[in-house]
């Protein structure tokens, strides 16, 4: 067997050092009975570099879930351009892409890949980059450039141009609205806010003006509250009974602030388990607003025996250990006295805004509002207004309307509302009674 590779093997020593180590990997191989395989992780990493896999360095780099995805993008197009091999990263699972919807265009990077770049081509040495996910694992992704030892200086130099070059360049996710997954590693996915803003919206002024004040920290005051090294981090607790527009309100604060900053809308379900990982991604979207919702669900009173890991995230990320920059936090609760005293006090909310249900004033605009052409010419507001219960909402007249237009289409008049509000089947009604 060795008489018949001779003349191939003197062939190969003639060649360049690096060809030489290939040649002989691949004999190894062959007299050992083939044990390794380039279809496979290491076997690819092998026959390229020369070397077994156990004497190799890796430079690696765990990666959020933003800079996983900029990071691909980044080495799909060092792939193209070098006409880089491409080979696995686990097993013999071949590489894999995925396409990413930023609702406006799509983009595909790779998530699973190993690149083997020659010297000379994306680096002054042979490397193999690997780019890796992790499904069980807090850091979604990892990026390893793998080298000979006396290659090593020439691997962290390519990792480092990836990653500026990722960070310049590829930052699909900046400046967008996204949605973070319940799921650990965390996933971001674009999303959109839907229209409206302040006019569509009915709240007294003071709401407005503290709203703004929070705001200018991360616009108009930035600069000077960074000279001055105040910071500019901000929280706002907005507080309230359900349906007077807590929701509505984060949404056009990020409606205004999206693209200039980046919006990621946190659930409840989100924040109990990847709260903490939210944060990490804002190093690299730059200025965020991070809206949570129904805060009250997971920063439960510790005095009251609330357990779990939810609000000791949320103390480390707001001002404890982990510190992140230009970060306003719009958070929202019905019961601010569910919460944690350390969860309420400066520096982690700064503001607490209550928004009360409408006064009789508030009532006559939203339902003005809500009936459009009808609540200016057909239907009397004040009248109808003057005729609703105490504690009524923003949401509840806006189901009053829809009830008035599902029952009587577009035969609106003041009479026909008020029997609608007389009726209350637009409140919900309490449930009783025991159910399987």
């Amino acid at each position: 067997m060795t008489d018949d590779l001779g003349p191939a093997l003197s062939r190969r020593l003639s060649a360049e050092p690096a060809d030489v180590r290939r040649s002989l990997a691949l004999l190894g191989e062959i007299l050992s009975g083939g044990s390794a395989s380039t279809t496979t992780a290491n076997g690819f990493v092998e026959t390229h570099l020369g070397v077994p896999h156990t004497s190799l360095v890796s430079e690696r780099v765990d990666l959020t879930n933003t800079r996983a995805v900029s990071v691909g993008a980044a080495l799909a197009d060092l792939v193209q351009e070098h006409a880089a091999v491409l080979g696995p990263v686990e097993d013999d699972v071949p590489p894999t892409w995925q396409r990413i919807d930023l609702l406006d265009e799509h983009v595909s990077v790779p998530t699973s890949a190993a690149a083997f770049f020659p010297a000379g081509t994306a680096t002054s040495a042979d490397v193999v980059v690997q780019l890796a996910e992790h499904e069980y694992e807090p850091q979604p992704a990892s990026l390893r450039v793998l080298s000979r030892p006396g290659d090593h200086a020439a691997a962290r130099v390519l990792a480092d141009d990836l990653l500026a070059t990722a960070r310049r360049d590829k930052g699909f996710y900046r400046g967008r609205v996204l949605h973070a997954d319940a799921h650990l590693p965390l996933k971001l996915k674009p999303t959109a806010l839907g229209p409206g803003g302040r006019d569509d919206l009915v709240l007294p002024g003071h709401v407005w003006t503290e709203i703004d004040a929070n705001v200018a920290a991360l616009t108009t005051r930035a600069d000077l509250l960074r000279t001055l090294g105040l910071g500019t981090n901000r929280g706002v607790l907005l507080a309230g009974p359900p349906g007077v527009g807590k929701s509505a309100l984060s949404r056009v604060v990020a409606r205004e602030l999206v693209g200039e900053f980046t919006v990621i809308i946190v659930d409840a379900a989100a924040a109990s388990s990847v709260l903490r990982q939210v944060y990490r991604e804002t190093t690299d979207l730059g200025p965020s607003v991070v809206v949570l919702e129904d805060v009250d669900l997971y920063l439960g009173d510790r005095k009251a025996g609330a357990r779990g890991t939810a609000l000791a995230d949320f103390l480390a990320v707001l001002d404890g250990t982990e510190e992140y920059r230009d970060v306003l936090t719009i958070a929202s609760t019905n019961d601010p006295a569910a919460l944690d005293a350390a969860a309420t006090r400066s520096a982690r909310f700064d503001a607490v805004v209550h928004l009360a249900p409408p006064d009789r004033a508030g009532c006559e605009a939203i339902l003005r509002r809500l009936l459009g052409p009808y609540g200016e010419q057909a239907v009397d507001c004040a009248v109808v207004a003057d005729h609703l219960p105490p504690g009524v909402t923003g949401a509840d007249l806006r189901e009053v309307v829809r009830r008035t237009v599902l029952g009587h289409g577009d035969h609106l008049t003041t009479e026909v509302v008020l029997e609608v509000v007389r009726d209350g089947r637009w409140q919900p009604a309490p449930l009783t009674g025991n159910y399987l």
